[in-house]
């Protein structure tokens, strides 16, 4: 008897999409995930002392932050506190009705604050603010 061959048909290459979509699919969801988690930092971490009326104002501000080991921040950027009343006159001239907000950890000594708010007075800051947190967020 004959034995035909037969001949085996030769499969065109291609490219599996499917696993494709999935990796795109798994970067865009690893992408928006960590994108919620990064949060806009001001350069000093301070704990905010509690209040029943703490509520956020859209101005133009100026913020000294006073960390728990009496770091001075202005804006974020850390600085001397010596240095604090030069710097102070420098921003307020350039937004001379802007609010300082006074930022100092719950642990910074009241003397502390009491003299920073001093050089601000003398500075020329007209609209002083101090930060707190909401109650609820005490803790």
């Amino acid at each position: 008897m004959f034995r035909f061959r037969r001949t085996a048909r030769k499969r065109k290459p291609e490219v599996n999409m499917t696993p494709l979509v999935d990796v795109i699919l798994q970067l865009v969801i690893f992408f928006l995930v960590t994108t919620t988690f990064v949060s806009v930092e001001t350069g000093a971490q301070v704990n905010l002392p509690a209040a029943d009326f703490a509520r956020i104002e859209e101005a133009q501000t100026i913020t000294v932050s006073v960390t728990e080991n009496n770091m001075i921040y202005l804006d974020g950027a850390l600085i001397d506190a010596n240095e604090l009343s030069s710097f102070l006159v420098v921003a307020l001239r350039q937004a001379p009705q802007a609010t300082v907000i006074v930022e100092a950890d719950r642990n910074v000594l009241h003397g502390k604050v009491v003299s920073i708010m001093d050089i601000l007075k003398k500075t020329g800051a007209e609209r002083i603010a101090v930060a707190t947190q909401p109650t609820s967020q005490a803790d």
